[in-house]
């Protein structure tokens, strides 16, 4: 065999498999209480390039939010190295809704190529 067949394969799927390595490690510490809604304090580390676009919980579609002085809500979420999401980041995670302290919420979050990773996640004061 050439090493032209075997890396024909590679050449080919490599395209397809986008972040094959699996969806980011995500580590959520909690949910903080914002102006209408909870504030996710969570770290994330990328396996390469990817991509945050979308967050679901019980009560609907959480908002992507860039906040650069003032926030706006965008449709996905780079994630190119690792990074801190909180209250003081470039971007957050926002749900709306009136939630209890101690209460756990449990949250999907999609990242590029249909990626989920579920979280159950705390409100703190």
């Amino acid at each position: 065999m050439t090493l032209r067949r075997l890396l024909l394969p590679v050449l080919v799927l490599a395209p397809l498999l986008g972040s094959a390595g699996g969806p980011p490690l995500v580590e959520a510490t909690a949910l903080t209480p914002t102006f209408g809604g909870v504030l996710l304090s969570a770290s994330f580390r990328p396996r390469g390039k990817d991509t945050l676009s979308g967050a679901w919980y019980e009560g609907g579609r959480a908002k992507l939010m860039r906040c650069d002085p003032h926030c706006a809500v965008v449709s996905e979420v780079p994630l190119n190295t690792a990074v801190m999401m909180g209250q003081d980041s470039l971007y957050r995670v926002v749900l709306a809704g009136r939630f209890k302290s101690g209460q756990r919420l449990k949250m999907v979050l999609r990242f590029s190529d249909t990626q989920l990773v579920t979280l159950n996640v705390p409100v703190v004061d």
